[in-house]
């Protein structure tokens, strides 16, 4: 259990100041702006969004990977949100799920390093 809320707070603090850091936002969320020039980073919130939804986890970060654009930093803000939400779900939910607390963390730190961000571990 203290393992466990010790991932939960370290993985939102990580996001958090990847965002700050990187992103110069305060949060990790990712917000659709409906712009033409945003269809595709949009559209990939969008079918995050509806996989979480049904707690396809895996094949939700399968997408993630294949259809980040590592140019750009709007995808570092969709892996930042996607991984925060992941991170919201308990234990069990993610185990329905097909998924580990420890790969929320370990795919941040992941999609960070695409991005050129080196985090401690």
């Amino acid at each position: 259990m203290l393992k466990d809320d010790y991932l939960v707070r370290s993985t939102d603090a990580l996001a958090t100041t990847i965002a700050h850091l990187v992103l110069r936002k305060q949060g990790t969320e990712y917000t659709p702006s409906g712009l033409e020039a945003d269809a595709e980073a949009d559209g990939l919130w969008f079918a995050l969004d509806q996989l979480i939804k049904q707690n396809k986890f895996n094949e939700a970060e399968d997408l993630l990977y294949e259809k980040t654009d590592l140019g750009d930093l709007r995808y570092l803000e969709i892996a930042l949100d996607f991984y925060v939400h992941l991170n919201n779900f308990s234990d069990q939910d993610l185990e329905a799920g097909g998924f580990q607390r420890e790969e929320i963390g370990e795919g941040l730190r992941d999609m960070a390093r695409q991005f050129g961000v080196e985090l401690p571990m």
